[in-house]
C-alpha cells in the first residue's frame, strides 16, 4: 500500500509538502531497538520513551501500530521489515535496519478456509496446569504449534496443549498462541491468567480512592455454535485502553468496519453522560447516552468514573475455585459500573473480581453473559481482563474548540464566499486501488452547479504520448439533482437512449444536494503561502479530516464515503498530509485529499472554477417525470418468494399494501403497520420474503424483510437513521424487549444495522 500511495501521490505532485510554519523545533525520537521476528511471525521491538505510535514497513508497504508489536499472518513468502517510532510534538525517529524473513518451505495447504479455536480455562493457578484444546477446521492436519507470544518466563506450554505455570508470587497475564500446522499464517490466540493466592487489606482498597484512573488490557472474545452440541468455533483479542478522572472518559476503540483505533470522549454534561465532540464547524457537542428505551442515562449510572472507591474488605469474598476475591457486596449495578469504566464495548458482567500482584490491587478480572447478539448465529462469551493506574500520572485526553489566530480570516472569508455562490463548476478526479487490484485506475466527473440545478458529467482518464491528461466523458452517462421546488428535489439518471428518469426524491432545501463547505476555519491548523502564485494552502488537524466530505456531493452513497473516511496520507516516510484546500482571491479553488475504507484506498483531487458565471451545457436537456417521496405501501413493491425461502430462483413483484394485507389478514393494516418513509425519506431500496430467527428466539418466523439505503453518518454509523425508526416506533405505542424486537398487537418489527446496511424485519405472531 506504500509504495501504491506514493506513486498516487507523486503524480498529483505532492512530494514535496512544505514545512508547516506553526511548527516549532523539535526533538527527534530514539531509533527502536531489538527489532525480531518469533517463528509464528510476531514482529517486536522494545518500546521507545514518549513514542505514541510506530509504523512498521513490510516489503515497504507501512503499517501503523500503537504497539511496540505486529503480527505478519503470511509467512509462506520472503519478506523485509523495518520499523521506526512516531509520537505528538516529537520528530519521527530514524528506521531501524531493514531485515529479511525467509520463508519456510511448508507441506501444500488442503484447504484456504482454515480456522482455529483455542478452548479451556482462561486461568491457571500458579504451579498447577491446564489443558487447552486447539479446534482446527477447514483442513485435514487438525495439528497446531503451540506457542506463548510473551512473558515467556511465567509459564511453558507442551506439544499437547499442557500449559504449566511456574511458581510466581502475584498474577501474570500471559498470551497463549496455536498455529495450524497446514499453514503458519493462520492462528489464533486466547488470553490466560496466572492465578496466585492473594492477600486483600484494607489499605490496599483505600489506594484506590483516587478519581484520576485508567485501565489498559484484554478482551478476551470466544464464539461457540449454536445447537444440541455446542462447540467453540474461534476466539479473538481485542486490545482495551480507558482513562477517566471524574467529570472526563476516554477510550480508544477498534473501528469493525475498517479496522482502525479511533478515539471516544465522554463528559458528565448536565449530569448526563454525553458522548463529547466538536463539529466541524467548530462547536462543542453533546450526544447523550440512551438506555434500550430511548431515556438519557445519568452520568453515575453510566459508570465512566472510578467506582471502585470507597470500598471495604468485607465487600469481597475470597473464591477458592477461581483464586480471586469477587465483589459480594450490596450493590448490584457496581459490576456494570466497573466494566463500563475499563471497557468501551457492550459488556453485561457476571460479577468482577480483584487482581493482586505483590500486595497491591493492579487490576480487575470479569466474565460475560452469554451474548447471543454480538455475532449472528453464535454465542459469545467475553472476558476483561485490565489493569490499573492511579493519580495524577494518569492522562485523561479530552477534546476541545480550536482557537482562531490571524491566519483564518483569509480562509473563512474563502468559507464564506464559497457558500454564498449562486453557480460555480467543480472537477472531481479520484485515484483508487484495492488490496486486490493494487494498480490505480483514474475516473472522474465534472459538475456544473447552479441554484437549481447539480449537473454531473462523469469521464474516464488517459494520457497521450506526452502524458498530457485527456478526460473522455462517458455517453449517456450523465446524472445529477435538480430542484422541483422551495421543498423538493430529484436525484436523476440519464438512460441508455438519452433521457432521464427520477431515483430518489428529497423534501428539503436543494442546497443540501450541493457541496456545503460547512467548516470552520479554525479545524486547520497548518498552512502554506506561496506568494509567488497567491495562494494559501491551509491543512485540516487529522481528528477533522471527515470535513473532506463538505467539498463535494455525488448522487447516492458510495463516492460520499471517500471524504467520511479522510485521513493522513503519506508521500514518503517523513513527509505526509491531511485533506487540505488552496485559496486564492477569496475563494477555494482547489482540494485534496486520501482516503482508506479497508479494502479501497486512493487520492480525491477537486478543482472549483467558473464561480457565478458556471451554466448547465446547452445540449442537456434535463426533462423527466417528477418523483414525490412515498407516502404510504401502496406506492411500495416486495419481492415475493415461494414458500419465503430466499433461495427459491422463481419470485414475482407484488403491491406492499395488497401483500401485507393479505400477510397480515387485515384490510386495515394500512392504518396499522408503520410506514417507514415517514422518517426515512425516499430510501426505500427492497423488500423481500424470507425466513428469519428474531434475537432471543430459537425458532424461525416468516417475514418480510425491508431494505433502506439511508446514508452514513459523520461518526461511521448509521446510527440517525435507525434511531430515528427506533423513536418512531415508540411514538406510534411498539414496545421494545431486551433484544430489540418492538411489538404491538400481532405486528413485530426488528429495526437492524447489518454492516452499515439498515434492515427492517416484519413478523406476525
Amino acid at each position: 500500500m506504500k509504495k501504491i500511495l506514493v506513486i498516487l501521490l507523486a503524480f498529483l505532485g505532492l512530494m514535496s509538502i512544505a514545512s508547516c510554519k506553526s511548527c516549532n523545533e523539535k526533538d527527534t525520537l530514539e531509533t527502536p531497538k531489538n527489532l525480531t521476528i518469533s517463528q509464528t511471525g510476531l514482529i517486536t521491538w522494545d518500546k521507545v520513551n514518549n513514542a505514541t505510535g510506530y509504523v512498521v514497513y513490510i516489503n515497504e508497504n507501512p503499517y501503523s501500530v500503537s504497539t511496540n508489536q505486529y503480527q505478519v499472518n503470511d509467512l509462506t513468502k520472503d519478506f523485509t521489515y523495518r520499523v521506526y517510532a512516531v509520537g505528538e510534538n516529537y520528530l519521527d525517529s530514524a528506521s531501524t535496519e531493514t531485515q529479511t524473513y525467509k520463508a519456510v518451505v511448508k507441506p501444500p495447504i488442503q484447504n484456504e478456509d482454515i480456522t482455529i479455536g483455542i478452548s479451556g480455562p482462561s486461568e491457571v493457578k500458579v504451579g498447577q496446569s491446564i489443558k487447552l484444546v486447539a479446534t482446527v477446521d477447514g483442513t485435514t492436519n487438525k495439528e497446531v504449534i503451540w506457542s506463548i507470544k510473551n512473558n515467556l518466563n511465567y509459564a511453558t506450554i507442551q506439544s499437547d496443549g499442557t500449559l504449566v505455570a511456574e511458581e510466581l508470587t502475584g498474577d501474570q497475564i500471559i498470551e497463549v498462541v496455536a498455529t495450524s500446522q497446514a499453514d503458519s499464517g493462520i492462528f489464533a490466540t486466547k488470553v490466560i491468567t496466572i492465578v496466585a493466592r492473594p492477600v486483600l487489606t484494607q489499605e490496599m482498597l483505600n489506594k484506590l480512592n483516587e478519581n484520576r484512573i485508567s485501565f489498559e488490557g484484554y478482551l478476551n472474545i470466544s464464539l461457540y455454535t449454536l445447537g444440541l452440541f455446542e462447540k467453540l468455533d474461534s476466539t479473538n483479542v481485542i486490545n482495551v485502553k480507558t482513562s477517566m478522572d471524574g467529570t472526563n472518559w476516554y477510550a480508544q476503540y477498534e473501528n469493525g468496519n475498517t479496522g482502525t483505533i479511533m478515539d471516544l470522549y465522554y463528559k458528565n454534561h448536565n449530569d448526563k453522560a454525553c458522548q463529547v465532540g466538536v463539529s466541524l464547524m467548530n462547536e462543542e457537542e453533546f450526544f447523550p447516552m440512551l438506555n434500550d428505551d430511548g431515556s438519557e442515562v445519568s452520568f453515575e449510572d453510566a459508570g465512566l468514573y472510578n467506582s471502585l472507591k470507597d470500598l471495604s474488605v468485607s465487600d469481597f469474598t475470597f473464591n477458592d475455585d477461581t483464586w480471586r476475591y469477587e465483589y459480594t457486596g450490596s450493590d448490584t449495578t457496581l459490576a456494570s459500573k466497573v466494566v463500563a469504566s475499563a471497557n468501551p464495548y457492550d459488556f453485561v458482567p457476571t460479577g468482577f473480581a480483584l487482581i493482586i500482584e505483590e500486595s497491591e490491587i493492579m487490576g480487575i478480572y470479569s466474565k460475560s453473559e452469554p451474548d447471543y447478539t454480538l455475532s449472528q448465529g453464535f454465542k459469545a462469551i467475553q472476558e476483561l481482563v485490565v489493569t490499573l493506574n492511579l493519580g495524577d500520572s494518569v492522562e485523561v485526553p479530552t477534546i476541545s474548540k480550536y482557537s482562531h489566530d490571524e491566519i483564518h480570516d483569509e480562509l473563512q472569508v474563502a468559507i464564506d464566499n464559497m457558500m454564498a455562490l449562486t453557480s460555480y463548476r467543480l472537477d472531481f478526479k479520484e485515484i483508487t486501488a484495492t488490496y486486490m487490484t493494487p494498480t490505480p485506475t483514474e475516473s472522474g466527473f465534472t459538475e456544473y452547479i447552479t441554484s437549481t440545478d447539480s449537473y454531473f458529467m462523469p469521464y474516464e482518464v488517459s494520457y497521450d504520448a506526452q502524458l498530457n491528461e485527456i478526460h473522455t466523458y462517458l455517453e449517456n452517462g450523465s446524472y445529477g439533482f435538480k430542484k422541483i421546488s422551495d421543498t423538493l428535489y430529484n436525484s436523476y439518471y440519464q438512460d441508455t437512449d438519452g433521457s432521464y428518469y427520477a431515483t430518489r426524491a428529497y423534501e428539503d432545501n436543494f442546497k443540501n444536494a450541493r457541496p456545503s463547505f460547512g467548516f470552520a476555519a479554525e479545524i486547520f491548523r497548518s498552512y502554506y503561502e506561496d506568494t509567488e502564485m497567491g495562494t494559501t494552502t491551509y491543512y485540516v488537524d487529522d481528528a477533522m479530516s471527515s470535513v473532506a466530505s463538505t467539498f463535494y456531493f455525488g448522487v447516492g452513497n458510495d463516492i460520499n464515503l471517500y471524504g467520511l473516511f479522510a485521513t493522513r496520507g503519506y508521500t514518503s516516510e517523513t513527509e505526509s498530509f491531511t485533506p487540505y484546500i488552496v485559496v486564492k482571491d477569496g475563494y477555494i479553488i482547489e482540494a485534496c485529499f486520501y482516503f482508506y475504507i479497508g479494502s479501497i484506498y486512493g487520492v480525491v483531487e477537486l478543482k472549483y472554477d467558473e464561480f457565478n458565471t458556471a451554466t448547465i451545457p446547452s445540449n442537456a436537456n434535463i426533462e423527466f417525470e417528477t418523483r414525490e417521496v412515498p407516502t404510504s405501501w401502496n406506492q411500495l413493491t416486495i419481492e415475493v418468494t415461494e414458500d419465503f425461502n430466499p433461495s427459491t430462483a422463481e419470485d414475482i413483484t407484488v403491491n406492499a399494501l395488497d401483500y401485507f394485507k393479505e400477510y397480515f389478514v387485515n384490510d386495515n393494516i394500512d392504518n396499522e403497520l408503520p410506514f417507514f418513509g415517514n422518517v426515512l425519506g425516499d430510501t426505500y431500496g427492497f423488500g423481500l420474503t424470507t425466513i428469519y430467527v428474531p434475537e432471543g428466539q430459537t425458532s424461525a418466523e416468516q417475514a418480510v424483510v425491508l431494505y433502506y439505503d439511508v446514508p452514513l453518518d459523520m461518526n461511521y454509523t448509521i446510527d440517525s437513521s435507525l434511531r430515528a425508526v427506533e423513536n418512531y416506533l415508540l411514538s406510534l405505542g411498539f414496545v421494545r424487549d431486551d433484544n430489540g424486537n418492538y411489538e404491538k398487537g400481532n405486528i413485530n418489527i426488528a429495526p437492524t444495522d447489518y454492516s452499515l446496511d439498515l434492515l427492517i424485519y416484519v413478523w406476525k405472531d
